[in-house]
Parts: C-alpha cells; structure tokens; sequence
C-alpha cells in the first residue's frame, strides 16, 4: 500500500512538471510583431538575463546611412525595430534592405531590396510564412510582402490615401488570422499637428485592401491596435479609442480618453488601457464584441508629461515608462484595477515600451517578474550623449512589492539617443537599436564549468513507466571515475 501511495505521488509529479513544461513552452512563442502579440502584449516567456552580471554582448551591427541638407552631412536613423521569428531576426535598413540575420551570430542569411522605407520608425511584422514592411511614397502608403524563408517578393498592396492628403507610415503593423492592421497619418509641419489618417485593413494572402477607415480630424502616428475578441481596437492621436470589426472594418464603438495618444493600446483583464500625452493611463471595461463601457472609465493621477510608452499588465500590475523628448515621467509601476501608483523609479527616463519575462515567475517568488526598458538618452549642448544614453535597465517586481529593485543590465559601446523597445528570442536573447544605427544582441552568460574533482550536485532522473500506470523516482549521484 505504501509503494503504491508513493507511485502515485511521483505519477501526479510527473504530470504536474510535464504540463507546467508544456504551458512555458507554448507560451514561448516568436515575437512577430512590435510588442508580441496583439492579444497578450509586451510579455515573453523567454529566459532572457535577468542581471548585468549574467548578461553580455553577442553582436552588434552598425549601418551607416550618410545623407546631407543644406551642405552639412548627418547619419539617419538607420534601423527598424526588429523582430524575430524562429532563429531569425529580420528588421528593416534605410537605404532600402530587409535583413535576415542569425539571430545567435548576427550573421546575414539573406537580403532583399525593398525601396521607400519610412527613415524612421519601420516597424514590421510576420505571420502566414511572410514578412510585411512598410513603405511611404508622395502619394501613399503601401505594403510590401515578403516569404520569411526565401525573401523573395510575394506582392505589394494599394497604396492607402485619403483624399489629396500625402499619408506617412509610423504605426506598428498588426498581423492577425491572416490579415494585417495598419494606421497612417498626415502632418501640418507649420503646427506638427496630425491633420488626417487611415486605419487600414489588408488580407496577407492577396495583399488586396478589405476595408479602411478615415478620420479628418486626427492621425495614426506611433498608435498600434489590441485585438478584443472580434474586434480591433485603436486609439487616434486626438484621443478617441475606437474599436472596428475584424472582418469589414464597421465602427462598433468609441470612448474618449481626454487627452492624445501616440502609443499601442493594452487589452487585459477585461479592460483597454491607453498611455496619454497629458501623462496619465486610462483604463475602461470591453467586451469580447468591442464595446467600451465609458462608465467604468479610470484614470491614474498625472504620472508626468508627454507618456509615449505603451502599457503592458501582468498579474494585476501596471508597468508604463516615461521620459525620453519632451516628456518628464518617471518609470511607474500601477495597480491595474485602480491605476494607482505602487511606486515609480525617477533615475528611469524611457520612451520605450516595457518588456515583461515571466519565464521566471512562480509561486514561491510571488510571480516575479523581469521588465526591460532603455533609456532615452540626455545630450549636452554640442550634442555629445552622456555615458549610458540608451543603457538597457532590468526591473525586478512581484506581488506585493512596493519598492523599486532595478539595475542596469547593458550599456552600448556607441553612446546615442534611443525610443526603442527591446525584442526577445525564443532562446532568450534581447535585441534592440539606437540612434547610431547599431544593433544590439545582449545574450546570457554561459554558466560556469563544472568542477573537475568532487562530486556534482544530486540530480533526479524521473523515468516513467507504462506498468500498472507506476511512476519512480531515481536519485543518482555523478561520482568523477578514479584514474
């Protein structure tokens, strides 16, 4: 009876550790777009570094773009926010080149000509085996398709207009069930205010346009969607979340803000969360069809100004970044319920949008979690950055904490100003650039080597047998073999 007791035991172990194995695995997903995932934003079940201390350089790659203006010469913003799918990162160069690199070596596999990238801010996608990347044009905005595998050209959408407005492209493309999800904007330069722009809807497998919705009155500049059940939610840089019907673009309803945005929207919870230009975070219920309920709208207090940082919430907790041009908030840390603040960190100045690791949360750690942003950068008046402008910090945080732990886990070798947010491999890797036009690959340390005498640490070895549906435990103790 006893033996029995303990088989099933050890039985019920081995399924518990197989399905907590088989739930971090599946979680475990590319990251095919800016942010992840439309549906569970900015977080990775990646073992990335969790320390300065285990983390290192793997490679960087600097392209250099040299373009002139009124007889003085200066470098672009050379590089697109990355993505990576599989062993690949693929990210975007502006002298017109999609790049597919070795994720582990930085190695380029392959390239592919792609003219009228945006010089800044190309933000790309993957899904359905293709790789979609923006281009911009004086007379619109188009999609350029790509096979992830070949790179070949597979086709190249109509170009998105409004009217006689030039539309310009910085919005994160949104890959979703075989389509793709994209906002455009055009610019008074006199004022800098959005005049116009276009939520856009494209099926990936023609690359034919299946609806799109203008507004007058506003733009999509650095605004993304969250996908809400059977709906996309988007937010204009007036302020006006709208949520349109996946399939034929129909307005199912809207709320207000009350303040810009110029950031992704979060979907959590039951509730869609919105950074503002005046420095808060909104948050008001949704359903699966859509529709907001502007009763239960919430606002944090004033975090700072100027808050371009998407919102991404795990386990109840809010986590927003702030800084960066024109802006003064600190990184903060809120109560996603209320939008309370917990804590924030001042010494963080960021216009990055969090990345949140839960490779690492359990129980027995009260789910604690690894959050990366990086630093904007601060420049003196000859425009000489600071040593460690956009340095990679880490945020440790867990249920509970009220108090900051924090460090930084990189510092670049080319000091420059940087907006991005980091993007992590499968394998844990963090990949990111700044304006010096460099990418950078921060992978972990590899562990030391084992001792060569003594004995090494107790190890157990689950083997599980089909009889009698039994399970056994096995310690075993590596022992070094006498010479």
């Amino acid at each position: 009876m006893k033996t029995k007791k303990i088989a099933a035991l050890l039985c019920a172990l081995t399924i518990a550790v197989s399905a907590a194995v088989s739930a971090s695995a599946a979680e475990n997903t590319d990251w095919a777009q800016f942010l992840g995932s439309p549906v569970k934003s900015g977080q990775t079940a990646s073992q990335t570094p969790q320390s300065a201390s285990g983390a290192q350089l793997a490679w960087s790659d600097k392209h250099t773009v040299t373009s002139e203006y009124n007889g003085m010469k200066f470098e672009n913003n050379a590089c697109g926010t990355p993505i990576t799918v599989g062993n690949y990162i693929y990210y975007t160069v502006s002298d017109g080149k999609l790049l597919k690199l070795d994720s582990k070596t930085g190695k380029t596999v392959a390239a592919a000509a792609c003219q009228n990238i945006p010089p800044y801010f190309s933000q790309i996608a993957y899904g359905d085996g293709k790789i979609y990347v923006p281009q911009q044009t004086a007379t619109g905005v188009q999609i350029a398709a790509f096979n992830a595998d070949t790179m070949v050209p597979v086709w190249q959408s109509d170009e998105i207009a409004y009217g006689s407005a030039v539309q310009q492209i910085s919005s994160p493309i949104t890959y979703y069930n075989q389509h793709i999800y994209f906002g455009t904007y055009t610019q008074d330069m006199s004022t800098y205010a959005y005049t116009s722009g276009v939520y856009a809807c494209v099926d990936t497998n023609t690359g034919k346009a299946v609806w799109q919705q203008a507004t007058d009155t506003a733009g999509y500049y650095w605004n993304g969607g969250a996908v809400i059940g059977t709906a996309i939610a988007v937010a204009d840089s007036a302020g006006t979340i709208t949520a349109f019907n996946l399939t034929d673009g129909t307005k199912v309803s809207s709320v207000s803000v009350g303040s810009p945005v110029s950031s992704t929207l979060s979907y959590a919870e039951g509730r869609v969360y919105a950074s503002s230009k005046s420095g808060y975070i909104y948050s008001a219920k949704a359903d699966e069809s859509g529709i907001f309920y502007g009763s239960t709208a919430v606002k944090s207090s004033v975090l700072g100004s100027n808050i371009s940082s998407s919102p991404v919430v795990y386990n109840g907790r809010l986590y927003v970044a702030g800084g960066g041009y024109g802006a003064t908030a600190p990184f903060s840390v809120l109560d996603a319920a209320t939008l309370k603040t917990i804590y924030q960190i001042k010494d963080i100045k960021s216009q990055s949008s969090p990345l949140v690791t839960t490779a690492y949360a359990t129980d027995k750690n009260k789910h604690q979690v690894s959050v990366y942003v990086t630093s904007y950068g601060t420049a003196d008046q000859d425009g000489n950055f600071a040593k460690g402008s956009s340095s990679v910090y880490v945020i440790q945080d867990s249920e509970g904490q009220t108090r900051p732990s924090y460090e930084t886990l990189f510092t670049p070798s080319i000091a420059q100003s940087s907006s991005q947010s980091l993007t992590p491999s499968k394998d844990g890797m963090l990949f990111y650039f700044n304006d010096s036009g460099t990418m950078y690959a921060i992978g972990k340390k590899a562990p030391l080597a084992s001792p060569k005498t003594g004995e090494a640490p107790l190890t157990a070895v689950i083997l599980v047998m089909g009889v009698s549906g039994a399970a056994f435990l096995f310690l075993r103790r590596k022992v070094k073999a006498k010479a």
